[in-house]
Parts: C-alpha cells; sequence; structure tokens
C-alpha cells in the first residue's frame, strides 16, 4: 500500500530520512488514512532528537522541546515532529512526570492509546503496524494498546476518547478495553474541564453521539450535572457546533447554568444555551405572533436553530413556522423596539418619563406585532393618547 501524502508532508519526512534519521507520520492521521478519510492534519514522529530536527528546517518553533515536539513551518504550514519516545510514571491521571528519548519507533508505538491509533507510515518502509491496528480498522473495533487498564490508568483522558473514537469512527469497543474503562472512570475528575468540553464537543458532532451513554451511565460526569439520557436525535441536526452541542448538553444536563459554569464556557455560548434552552420549554406556536415575539427575545439565527431542535429533537412539525418566519423576515413585518416608526424621544414629549416610557414603547410593540399596519408614527401617537 502506499498513501498520496502531501506535499509538505513529505518534504519533511524525506529530508529527515535523507539525514540519517527514522521518520514517519503516526497515530490518527494513519488511522483515517486507512479508512479513507482525508486526515484534518498530520503528525510526524522521528528518530531525530529535538535539536537535530530544528537543525534541518529554517523555520521551526520550540513547541515542546522536552517532550520531544517541534513544530516545523513548511510554506506558512505548522507541522509538528515528535522525537520517538516512551513515557515514565503518570501521578496525576493525565501527565507523564518525564519522557525518554529512544531510537525505536515500536517503543513509540506501544504507548499509544488504541491500536488504531498505534500505526506509522512512510513511502519507504509502508505501514508499521505492532499491534494489530490495521485489522482492528477492518472490524470496525478500538482496542487498548496493551493492557487496558494500565493505558487509562496512566491518562484518564483516554477513557473519554475511547467513546468520542466510538462515536465518530462509528466503531464498537472491545470488552475488556470497555470494561477497564467503566472501571477507570471516576479518575476522569482528575481531568480539566476544558479538554473534557472539548471531547463532548467533538461527540456532539459525530454521527453516532449515543456511543457516550455507556459512560454517562457510569456518573462519571456528574460533577458537570451530566446524566444519562436519550440523545439519539442529535445525529438529525444540521451540523453546526453550537446547535449540536446544546442539544447533546440540554439532553443530558439536570442543571445547566452549572454544566455551562464547569466547562467555562464562553458569554456568548452561555446565552446561546440559556435562549435555546427557555425556547425549547416554551414552544413558540405556529402563528405570526408568537413567531415575532420569539424574534424580539432571540436574534433571528437562535429561531431557526430552535425550529431546527423543534423537528428533530423534539418530532414537531415546523413546516408552517418556517414558512412564517421567512415570510416575516422577507416583508420586514416589524417585531422590535427599534422597529417602531416612533421613539423614545416621542413619548417623552407627550409628558411621559422614566420606566413609562418603557412601558409604552412595550405596549405600542405589542400592539404592532398584532397588527403591523398601526405601525405609523401618527397611528402610534394617538395609541398612546387615547
Amino acid at each position: 500500500m502506499k498513501f498520496n501524502l502531501p506535499q509538505n508532508i513529505k518534504f519533511v519526512l524525506d529530508t529527515l530520512i535523507a539525514n540519517g534519521h527514522k521518520a514517519y507520520i503516526v497515530g490518527g492521521c494513519v488511522r483515517d488514512l486507512l479508512c479513507g478519510k482525508e486526515p484534518h492534519d498530520y503528525d510526524i514522529t522521528t528518530s531525530a532528537l529535538p535539536e537535530e530536527t530544528q537543525a534541518l528546517f529554517e523555520k521551526t518553533i520550540a513547541t515542546g522541546l522536552k517532550h520531544g515536539t517541534v513544530t516545523v513551518i513548511i510554506d506558512g504550514e505548522q507541522i509538528e515532529v515528535t522525537t520517538f519516545r516512551t513515557e515514565g510514571v503518570y501521578n496525576d491521571s493525565r501527565h507523564p512526570d518525564g519522557v525518554n528519548f529512544v531510537r525505536d519507533v515500536k517503543e513509540d508505538l506501544s504507548r499509544r492509546d488504541f491500536t488504531v491509533n498505534a500505526m506509522c507510515y512512510n513511502n519507504n518502509e509502508g505501514l508499521i503496524d505492532c499491534f494489530g491496528g490495521q485489522k482492528d480498522i477492518k472490524a470496525k473495533t478500538l482496542k487498548a494498546v496493551g493492557d487496558a487498564k494500565t493505558r487509562f490508568n496512566e491518562d484518564a483522558l483516554r477513557i473519554l476518547r475511547l467513546f468520542r473514537f466510538a462515536a465518530t469512527l462509528g466503531f464498537g469497543v472491545e470488552k475488556q478495553t470497555f470494561d477497564a474503562a467503566i472501571e477507570c472512570a471516576p479518575n476522569l475528575k482528575n481531568i480539566s474541564a476544558e479538554r473534557i468540553f472539548v471531547e463532548l464537543q467533538k461527540v456532539a458532532a459525530s454521527n453516532n453521539p449515543t456511543a457516550l451513554c455507556p459512560l454517562l451511565e457510569t456518573n462519571a460526569l456528574n460533577n458537570y450535572s451530566l446524566k444519562n439520557a436519550d440523545f439519539s436525535n442529535i445525529s438529525k441536526l444540521e451540523e453546526k457546533q453550537d446547535l449540536r452541542v446544546f442539544a447533546l448538553l440540554n439532553l443530558t444536563s439536570y442543571d445547566l447554568q452549572n454544566t455551562l459554569d464547569s466547562f467555562k464556557c464562553s458569554n456568548s455560548f452561555k446565552d446561546y444555551c440559556f435562549k435555546m434552552n427557555y425556547l425549547s420549554q416554551n414552544i413558540v406556536d405556529d402563528n405570526k405572533i408568537s413567531i415575532k415575539k420569539a424574534l424580539n427575545f432571540a436574534d433571528k439565527d437562535i429561531i431557526f436553530d430552535i425550529l431546527r431542535y423543534y423537528r428533530d429533537i423534539l418530532n414537531i412539525d415546523i413546516s408552517r413556522h418556517k414558512a412564517l418566519l421567512d415570510e416575516i423576515i422577507k416583508t420586514g413585518e416589524p417585531y422590535k423596539i427599534s422597529h417602531l416608526d416612533i421613539s423614545g424621544k416621542d413619548i417623552t414629549s407627550l409628558g411621559f418619563d422614566g420606566k413609562a416610557v418603557g412601558e409604552k414603547l412595550e405596549f405600542l410593540l405589542n400592539e404592532v406585532i398584532k397588527k403591523p399596519s398601526l405601525n405609523k408614527r401618527e397611528k402610534l401617537l394617538n395609541l398612546i393618547c387615547n
């Protein structure tokens, strides 16, 4: 087998090999190529020490020298090159106390998480697969490299990665690997919220998010207020990250505020989730008044998203909602105070002030939402005066 590698990747490999070093693409990119997918990025592993890699290329960044990683820059593209290594003891269920650089790629592959990620390749030697990764890809099975419990005790994030790969790849999990992951799941408490959230985002984007259910059943993510739930319909949603992540969290969280705070989500995403959650609990009716009131409450992009949520998660027919929403937007029917043909100054000129001005504007908006033809300055003034 021979893969057609990107030119910049081939250049880095060829340069290292031409200078007496071993070099291969490794990990997820090899897995993706074997699955017939285009890798999102390529990682390179080499026998060259970090300083030897730096000496061979004009532009490099010392990304993580103590861990053996140098970022090589070719035509503006950043390519991570890491020295073959073994790792020391993991005392925090996440990071090794140290690494040892080695010259044998097989030693490097033996420290990796799953067999499907423990393969490397170059065009000269072909595929190096010491742990049966290619066979497991054909069988669509995820299996730990070596002793599964040891792998998960070393780095608890691998537990969540296991279920994420099951979701994104559509693979099953080998029994011993599954059992070890469930047994070690409490160690996820040692993993940062940010890293866990990244994995959950990838699960939400997958075609099989229910692969996460066995992990949720262990209550290992209970400190994020996440419980098991039926979210089999998430994969029906449009592939829009905020929408899918909201759906996953909204269906599994029993305290959305705590969940979002625990994951240190951005204020903009929190606002999106709170508005979506409100609209999921207070269903918008399929009439113009309800839809315009919803548009006043949230941006039209959120309204489009909540309609998708109604359709794909709550199984609500949104055909009439969608037609009315499109009509409102196309015709420019007013639904916000800023759309009124009158301002606060006009109301103040009539002798109102303070809170009363806002109340009058809200009153006028409600009238105009019900009857758009009222949105003329004179008519609005008459409504207030009468």
